[in-house]
């Protein structure tokens, strides 16, 4: 009783269980319980350990105090001066024989409860501290990809080509100097670009001013590029063109050969082709060789330049030089063997003719005046063609009149009637000079390739500010083929008897250009038994 007395004294002073257990495993003192009522503790784990001299540790449920418990047990000797503890490990000494255990109990549901408290503290701290770093990281987060997204949408902006978009400058000083590094290329960018477009326009209007035609071809003969002067040739619209094969769109052998000539070298080629269509075109190509920035060979720039009206005005001057030659030495030869015949003559003192070789020196010397002054007359026209002239109003009636009355002596002797139908009202802003001179050559050749006794007609109109002047005769007529070369210089119908009777072949030639001369133009219709009719249209 003693024992156990004392061992509800101390386990109330250090608030822990304390039990004393005989080597019987019988419980002799418990702080808590009582000991008549408690089982027999030989088998307890720590008990076992400590008869055995050492200490003994158990973890368990106890039924006595209904919560989990560690167990912690030392033994007890005999010795000289009392109780007294024992080494753990034991000994076979009699004076170390254990005696008794003392056993103390401390529940673990406490600790339990701790741990569990305090892991619930941690974990709500942690849950808390996780709410804390997730807001934290969100506040962050969004002061960065915020200003990034920013800049991904102005760069966006950029990129679809609004390059007048600005980005903002963020908070941060890296996105800061980003964001203003960002807007330096756009402002440099646009401007790079402005300037292309600047000479990408200067070129195209260049390009489509150009009346020689131009073609770009790359090494595979695909047409980069081509304007509407070179499409105009070919005949085809300029926009379907790009990147079809040159030999599509070139359907001329002579050009192809020249295409790839031009293809094989690196040196310039020039040359002259036809081009056949309604009238034959002539061509002069030039072509050169393209490199891009590397040196390389990419392709080959071909010039077209239409030198057609050069030919031909090259032709003309050819076929007037000859005309000119042989118009002059006709009467230039006759002029030439009637004059050694009149020094024959002379020598031979047979003058009885003399008169009849002078009259027809004196018609080859007028024939050569008249050739002279339509050759002067046509070239003055030929200067004035195009030049600014202010004209003045003429009534045209008046002017028609005096070129009838200069030819009526004519027409009296082949016993042609010349009738005029002019508004005496109607008035022409004219050179009255020229017109006469254009109406009496017209009046003239009527007469003169007319039959005896016919009739000749000049009639005025006025058609929506324009005044037509057709002059008509019923004689001989003229046939289709010659109707489109009568204007040009020296050509006749009838050309024996045009010389014959004194035309010197510029007549209508310079009607021509007078009509020209005032804005106006000149046709000319015929049938070959029915007559000729001359129609001019003046500008009122």
């Amino acid at each position: 009783l003693q024992i156990d007395a004392e061992c509800k004294r101390v386990g109330e002073s250090i608030q822990s269980r304390v039990t004393i257990v005989l080597p019987s495993g019988q419980v002799v003192g418990d702080s808590f319980g009582r000991v008549e009522t408690m089982e027999n503790h030989l088998i307890r784990p720590e008990i076992q350990a400590a008869l055995k001299g050492r200490k003994g540790i158990s973890i368990r449920y106890s039924s006595t105090l209904d919560q989990n418990m560690m167990y912690i047990a030392f033994p007890v000797t005999l010795e000289d001066q009392g109780w007294g503890a024992v080494e753990p490990g034991g000994s076979t000494d009699p004076k170390n024989q254990v005696i008794a255990v003392v056993r103390t109990a401390v529940s673990i549901s406490d600790i339990d409860k701790k741990i569990t408290t305090v892991r619930n503290n941690i974990l709500v701290a942690l849950i808390f501290t996780l709410i804390a770093a997730a807001i934290a990281s969100f506040y962050v987060a969004g002061r960065i990809t915020k200003p990034v997204e920013q800049m991904t949408k102005g760069a966006m902006e950029f990129a679809k080509g609004n390059l007048n978009n600005r980005l903002s400058a963020p908070d941060t000083q890296e996105l800061s100097q980003l964001a203003r590094a960002m807007n330096q290329m756009a402002v440099k960018l646009a401007k790079k670009i402005q300037d292309f477009k600047n000479r990408s326009h200067e070129l195209e209007a260049v390009h489509k001013s150009m009346q020689e035609g131009v073609i770009a071809i790359d090494k595979n003969e695909q047409i980069i590029t081509i304007n509407k002067a070179a499409a105009k040739i070919f005949d085809f619209p300029s926009s379907t063109l790009k990147k079809k094969n040159i030999l599509e769109v070139a359907r001329n052998y002579e050009l192809q050969t020249f295409i790839q000539k031009a293809l094989s070298t690196h040196e310039p080629v020039e040359e002259d082709i036809l081009i056949e269509r309604d009238e034959t075109i002539v061509l002069n190509i030039h072509s050169t060789a393209l490199y891009d920035t590397r040196e390389e060979r990419m392709g080959t720039l071909i010039i077209f330049h239409d030198i057609t009206r050069i030919r031909r005005l090259e032709n003309m001057h050819k076929a007037f030089a000859a005309n000119v030659s042989h118009e002059l030495k006709t009467p230039l030869t006759t002029i030439k063997g009637f004059i050694e015949t009149l020094q024959q003559m002379l020598e031979d003192n047979e003058i009885q003719n003399s008169d009849t070789f002078l009259k027809i020196i004196e018609k080859n010397v007028n024939r050569m005046v008249d050739l002279i002054n339509d050759l002067l007359a046509l070239s003055r026209l030929e200067r004035l063609e195009g030049t600014a002239v202010e004209f003045q109003s003429h009534p045209l009636s008046t002017l028609l009149n005096g070129a009838v009355n200069l030819c009526q002596s004519q027409a009296l002797e082949k016993k042609s009637h010349i009738c005029l139908s002019c508004p005496d009202t109607l008035s022409v802003r004219v050179d009255p000079i020229l017109i006469e001179q254009a109406i009496i050559n017209l009046v003239d050749n009527a007469v003169k390739y007319s039959p005896e006794d016919t009739r000749i007609t000049i009639g005025v109109s006025c058609q929506k500010g324009v005044v037509i002047i057709e002059i008509r005769d019923f004689g001989n007529g003229i046939d289709k083929e010659h109707l489109p070369k009568l204007f040009n210089r020296f050509y006749r119908v009838d050309k024996g008897r045009g010389r014959n009777e004194g035309g010197t072949g510029l007549g209508l030639a310079i009607v021509k250009h007078i009509v020209q001369y005032h804005g106006g133009k000149i046709e000319v219709e015929s049938q070959r038994g029915k007559g000729t009719s001359f129609k001019i249209s003046l500008p009122v």
